[in-house]
């Protein structure tokens, strides 16, 4: 009996439980905000449902999307497979391109835009389009289907965004969720604003950091915030560092009368960590689950029994409109024409917001657009207005590149141009370069006709260009080619990884200098090709790919040259991964011609090209370089996955004699010279590092011996004549 009034007075005490709204705030901090997943997941697993989320900056990221329906394990999921760089950048990514604009992009170190001339200097160093794109992909739908109202999500949510005019803070409760999370984590300075509704808006840190009382609208009984911000002094090393860094002391005052606003305030540790530590995210995510895990008793204290109230609603997916109208906003220059082909939604065609995301990654990797977004106008039950919001770049460009190597020592390149000429997507530029060579180019030049895959390029040029000549492995003496001329080129690019390019070089050659002293002006003229495909992860250090290139000229009296003669050269790399960080890269290099081919068009070989040899050490009409190399991926400077270091053993073979008069000949040693050497290899800020020592026809007599070569690059190649 006595049992049975128990069980009954337990079970009416759960029956009568007093119903809590429990509201969840979670704070900024860049990548510290990270940390926010692990304590969803935590609470996710204790089974506690919020009646409303209020975020700032990376908690209104991380809170949006788990507001949208997403469970905590699968932002885990997109936080770890991120390429965090990228989204932090402004360039398109590196599989979207064609491979000509992939390497026009990493051509120079530097480049700025301008207007007339005049520097352009942005709202904030980046865009944040990247972000966009992925919160679009991520987003889009639920949007829709909750009506453009974040009352309506699955979790009733709020972003807090500073609108910089008014000065006032701003509470978005309504609209796009991708424009809202955007707002909200535009560091100022550092990422450009958000631009909703005439407002111009940047992180709701400025204001307030950790935005419990966003949550009112929610009234909550029991409000669960969620700190992630440094105590201890943090070191600048990146502008997000010091802008972040900026934002937390401006923020401390009102982040203490957030804390007594709020009944449980769990405070992760990352006093390890950095603002930009974004590769660190596995570590960040275990950092907020073991507070999460402390602040669990806490919790159940404050809860006393009661039931948390469940507003966690299903989205019901709603048929989606046909499209009456297609309409694009913002453009100026760019003639519609330009950009149609790269938009697959159609009209009287259904909605499809995949497709239009797509359009959306297809328009911004043009490089024509600094930003590009959608909105849906005059959307009644059974149509809607799909509208491309673009917003121009300025089309003027400067570039610059440095880059030291051992041979040519400091070169110095300058490029100036002005890009979608009339609207049509062509460029004017005119370029560079003070160093070795000297020269100066003027041209014209695009990657594609309209939206065929079609590039062509028209360019005179002066040169200088410095050579050393050797002797049996000794340096001799230095000479001149002095080149002026012209090339007219068209090509056709053949998928994502190659292109082929045809065309008409002309030039005039002279030559300076004690050992060329006998030589005469050589006039060339003829057809050339180019053939490239390269499949690697990376045009700089890559960790795994295929790239080759073919290459032919020929020169006849028809086309105004003094000579005829066939020149055709294959270079070809592979990169094989292996075991733990381990990696096999082969090479080879093979030069025929045909003909009376001149002192510059011989094939020059060495230096990293040829390990054991210095840059220029052979000088030939022939040439077949084959050579293999183990690599060791040992870290990433900075935490970072674009600054591998790589330690590198290798070894190689080469000739510079025709094969068949080697094997006719008994002295074949004589014609062959091979090295082994050691590298290490790395990305850096001004490009990539390469340290190569190594030693050349060792254990072979005269009448080439040995020796010991040093060759040190850092920078990318930016010229166009070596």
């Amino acid at each position: 009996m006595v049992r049975r009034v128990f069980i009954g007075f337990v079970f009416a005490s759960v029956v009568i439980a007093e119903p809590v709204r429990i509201g969840l705030c979670l704070s900024g901090g860049a990548a510290l905000g990270l940390a926010h997943i692990g304590v969803l997941k935590v609470l996710e697993r204790e089974g506690l449902d919020f009646v409303g989320i209020a975020g700032n900056s990376m908690g209104s990221l991380v809170g949006g999307v788990y507001a949208a329906g997403y469970s905590a394990a699968q932002i885990e999921s997109i936080a770890l497979s991120a390429d965090w760089n990228w989204l932090f950048s402004s360039r398109p990514g590196f599989g979207t391109q064609y491979l000509q604009e992939k390497q026009n992009r990493q051509r120079y170190i530097l480049q700025l835009r301008h207007q007339g001339l005049v520097p352009y200097l942005p709202s904030g160093l980046v865009p944040l389009q990247n972000v966009e794109l992925l919160l679009n992909r991520l987003l889009a739908e639920a949007e829709f289907n909750s009506g453009y109202n974040f009352d309506s999500l699955v979790i009733p949510y709020r972003a807090v965004a500073v609108d910089v005019y008014a000065g006032k803070k701003a509470v978005l409760k309504r609209g796009r969720l991708e424009q809202a999370i955007r707002a909200s984590i535009a560091i100022p300075g550092v990422f450009s604003p958000e631009v909703i509704n005439g407002r111009e808006l940047v992180d709701g840190g400025v204001m307030d950091y950790m935005p419990v009382a966003a949550l009112d609208d929610f009234q909550p009984d029991l409000i669960v915030a969620v700190l992630t911000m440094r105590k201890a002094e943090t070191p600048g090393r990146t502008l997000v560092d010091i802008a972040s860094r900026s934002i937390d002391l401006m923020s401390i005052g009102n982040v203490e009368r957030a804390k007594e606003l709020a009944d449980v305030v769990i405070e992760p540790d990352v006093s390890r960590f950095l603002h930009s530590d974004f590769a660190r995210a596995k570590e960040l995510i275990a950092a907020g689950e073991s507070a999460a895990i402390r602040a669990l008793p806490l919790i159940r204290e404050k809860l006393r029994g009661r039931m948390p109230v469940r507003v966690r609603r299903q989205l019901t997916p709603k048929v989606l409109p046909v499209v009456r109208e297609i309409k694009f906003e913002g453009l100026k220059r760019t003639r519609r024409s330009l950009i149609l082909p790269y938009v697959r939604s159609r009209e009287r065609a259904r909605l499809n917001f995949n497709i239009v995301i797509s359009d959306l990654e297809r328009l911004f990797n043009t490089g024509l657009f600094e930003d590009v977004n959608f909105r849906l106008e005059s959307v009644a039950e059974d149509s809607v207005v799909l509208v491309y919001e673009v917003n121009e770049r300025p089309f003027g460009f400067y570039a610059l590149g440095v880059r030291y190597d051992s041979d040519d020592n400091v070169v110095v390149g300058a490029e100036v141009g002005e890009e979608n000429i009339f609207g049509l997507g062509a460029t004017v530029r005119a370029a560079g370069v003070v160093g070795n060579p000297n020269e100066f180019r003027l041209g014209v030049t695009g990657t594609r006709i309209l939206r065929l895959p079609f590039g062509y390029r028209l360019d005179g040029y002066v040169s200088s260009l410095s050579r050393s000549f050797y002797e049996q492995g000794q340096f001799s003496s230095s000479y001149f080619e002095r080149f002026w001329g012209g090339v007219a080129e068209a090509g056709y690019i053949t998928g994502r990884n190659g292109f082929f390019n045809f065309g008409v070089r002309v030039e005039r050659v002279g030559y300076e200098g004690a050992a060329v002293d006998t030589l005469e002006t050589d006039w060339l003229g003829g057809a050339f090709f180019n053939l490239e495909f390269n499949n690697q992860d990376r045009l700089d250090l890559p960790a795994r790919g295929l790239v080759y290139r073919l290459n032919g000229f020929y020169s006849s009296p028809r086309v105004l040259g003094q000579k005829e003669f066939l020149k055709l050269e294959f270079n070809g790399e592979q990169l094989v991964p292996f075991g733990s960080g381990l990696g096999l890269r082969l090479w080879t290099s093979a030069g025929v011609s045909l003909g009376g081919l001149p002192l510059c068009e011989q094939f020059v070989s060495g230096g990293e090209q040829f390990g054991g040899f210095a840059e220029q050490e052979f000088t030939s009409a022939q040439r077949l370089i084959v050579g293999m190399a183990l690599r060791w991926r040992a870290l990433n400077l900075l935490n970072r996955t674009d600054y591998p270091l790589y330690f590198e053993a290798l070894g190689n073979l080469g000739t510079f004699t025709r094969l068949d008069l080697i094997f006719n000949n008994q002295e074949v040693l004589d014609k062959l010279h091979w090295g082994v050497g050691t590298g290490v290899l790395t990305g850096t800020p001004v490009g990539p590092l390469r340290l190569m020592v190594s030693l050349g026809n060792f254990l072979k007599p005269t009448p080439h011996p040995g020796g010991v070569r040093v060759y040190l690059a850092l920078g990318n190649e930016f010229r166009y004549r070596r």
